[in-house]
């Protein structure tokens, strides 16, 4: 049998697929990973077939108008400009993805395709070439449920009529906006795929499909309300044994006491020198050792960083997180479950997205301290954060408790027994 994996986005979205790909890969299968084409290095350093997707989308993170948009310091009118122009060019590089996702089902012909949301457009595709399809997310953002709402709103105690109300709003308005993106392209391009009642959780040739929401019961427990072929499979984890550190990186982990690490992956910031140098206050006035990943932009390279700092552009965090005390991080859905993984407390300084969500679920099960919201970061709140984290015992031990029951699941496997036999899950 022959599997297409198809995912969008930055590396988080990426090294889940990975790890699946290659868990398919190990049973015998045939695989293949479709994934923005600067990621190829990566996909094919763990042996697997490569299908490169444009980078076209995700470049929109470099531009001007990304670091206006995410940036709390960004005035009002500033910010909407920054959103309707970055939507406008969305609009017209999506046609550049749908392009590359149909040549590339087209090409290889599977036998099933499994899906990243952000590459929505292998369901219709797939549809179209009657090719059964599974979707793969790795945050729970596109069933509706009696159980909690939709990411993206408040709480409010014990509803349930509104928490499945957020979530089918959420879902009817995801549909109508990716619907209206096939219309524009097939209309265009390829009018006989069918886009007029797209559903991203509905095949119109095979019917409801399975769904794999790649996290762990014990951080957000499965519904029981949910459709019998959504799962919850448990993360899904990349093999870290390829990455050798530098012997000044070990040296300096070696002979440190109160080592946390920071990092805020491709983040932007107004001015990165002052981001850097922040940190660096924040750092002293902890009386800590860190490892900072500068990462994209948001944190200058160019420092002169004191001995008690170490700077690298970036570092798996899968590694990383085994040595650090705690780590600051945005609270992506990747960084939280490396964090989760290795028992390592969290402090998050959310931007946008589900990094909110996650901040405010992991310090719900007491392995984060009080997310710091991305406006009001300044050095004396962060430092007050790393010595309050540092000097609480109970988050470290529920956080090594709660690794301890994710080392007792197999998420690639089970999501790999999904895929190759359709089992159902009891609802």
């Amino acid at each position: 049998m022959h599997i297409l994996l198809m995912t969008y986005g930055t590396r988080g979205d990426i090294q889940p697929f990975i790890a699946l790909a290659y868990g398919l890969q190990q049973t015998g299968h045939m695989v293949t990973l479709a994934a923005p084409g600067r990621f190829q290095s990566l996909v094919q350093q763990h042996g697997l077939a490569f299908a490169p997707l444009t980078d076209a989308l995700i470049n929109l993170t470099s531009k001007p108008q990304f670091a206006n948009a995410s940036n709390p310091g960004t005035g009002f009118l500033k910010k909407i400009s920054s959103i309707l122009k970055l939507r406008a060019q969305g609009r017209d590089l999506q046609g550049a993805l749908l392009d590359d996702i149909f040549e590339t089902i087209n090409r290889l012909r599977p036998d099933k395709i499994v899906f990243h949301p952000k590459a929505f457009g292998a369901l219709a595709i797939a549809d179209h070439f009657a090719i059964p399809a599974i979707l793969a997310q790795l945050i729970p953002a596109l069933i509706p449920t009696r159980a909690y709402p939709h990411i993206g709103f408040p709480n409010m105690a014990d509803c349930r009529k509104y928490n499945l109300l957020t979530g089918k709003l959420v879902k009817g308005l995801v549909n109508l906006s990716l619907r209206n993106s096939l219309r524009d392209w097939a209309s265009k391009r390829h009018k006989a795929i069918p886009y007029q009642k797209f559903d991203i959780l509905k095949s119109q040739k095979f019917g409801a499909i399975t769904i794999l929401n790649a996290y762990s019961n014990a951080i957000i427990a499965r519904p029981n309300d949910w459709p019998k072929k959504a799962a919850v499979t448990g993360y899904w984890f990349v093999n870290d044994a390829l990455y050798e550190p530098s012997t000044e990186m070990t040296s300096f982990i070696k002979n440190s006491q109160k080592l946390i690490y920071i990092g805020f992956g491709s983040m932007p910031a107004a001015n990165p020198q002052k981001t850097a140098q922040m940190l660096i206050d924040a750092v002293k006035q902890a009386n800590a050792q860190a490892i900072i990943a500068t990462g994209w932009g948001g944190i200058a390279s160019d420092v002169d960083w004191p001995s008690n700092i170490y700077a690298v552009r970036e570092v798996p965090h899968e590694w990383m997180f085994k040595h650090v005390k705690t780590a600051i991080h945005h609270g992506g859905a990747g960084t939280c479950a490396a964090a989760l993984r290795a028992g390592c407390p969290s402090i998050i300084v959310p931007f946008f997205g589900d990094q909110p969500f996650w901040a405010k679920r992991l310090y719900t099960i007491g392995v984060a301290h009080q997310l710091i919201p991305s406006s009001k970061l300044d050095a004396k709140c962060l430092a007050s954060a790393i010595s309050d984290i540092l000097a609480t015992p109970q988050v470290h031990e529920t956080a090594k408790r709660i690794a301890k029951q994710i080392s007792h699941e197999n998420g690639v496997a089970t999501a790999v027994d999904l895929i190759l036999n359709g089992t159902e899950i009891a609802a």
